[in-house]
């Protein structure tokens, strides 16, 4: 969410690597609260780094995906993006931003080349849904403490007993930045064991 920071980062890159054919925004925070309950400073943490910091990547990237490969650029969403996610409003709302802003710039960069699109992982364990003491078989970190699990009920994967690994997603994000996504722009692929039909 720094922009110099960013800057910083996408030119030591470009140069390290000679140019940028994909990019993959991965980074994210996640965080779980009443709505009620959450400050203005948390819900713009969570904004600024999922949501503006995937802007500022791109922004500074596009000059060289310009020059690039075949450029792609694979931003994650979430199912948050789409589907109620107890707990997580401010999650939600950077998900869809990102999701949405994956769209419009897959229109404005078609005509020169750049694919945009975005995978939606649910259910996956990482780092960010583990959280300290979390299993595998939860639905994520830091949720209140009076939490409705009931909630939940839905959000179960239908493949599987419990959360899938990491490389479920890595998957897809190596099919839509190869040739192999060559045709696919302007769209997001939902990674979530069949969580939501």
């Amino acid at each position: 969410a720094d922009e110099a920071s960013v800057r910083a980062g996408v030119a030591a890159a470009v140069e390290a690597l000679g140019g940028l054919d994909v990019l993959v925004n991965a980074a994210g925070v996640l965080r779980s609260s009443h709505t009620h309950e959450t400050t203005l400073d948390a819900f713009e943490q969570i904004l600024r780094i999922n949501l503006t910091g995937t802007f500022l990547v791109i922004r500074e990237a596009i000059p060289a995906l310009l020059e690039g490969h075949g450029p792609a650029v694979v931003n994650f969403s979430s199912t948050s993006a789409m589907f109620a996610h107890p707990y997580m409003a401010a999650y939600a709302a950077s998900k869809g931003g990102i999701q949405s802003m994956t769209h419009a710039l897959a229109a404005e960069y078609a005509g020169r080349g750049i694919r945009f699109t975005a995978v939606q992982p649910g259910s996956i364990s990482s780092g960010m849904t583990d959280g300290s003491g979390v299993s595998r078989r939860s639905v994520g970190p830091g949720l209140p403490a009076d939490a409705d699990m009931s909630l939940f009920v839905k959000l179960a994967p239908a493949l599987g007993q419990g959360f899938a690994g990491p490389e479920t997603v890595a998957g897809v994000v190596a099919m839509l930045a190869s040739e192999d996504g060559a045709f696919i722009t302007g769209t997001e692929v939902r990674v979530d064991g069949g969580t939501h039909f």
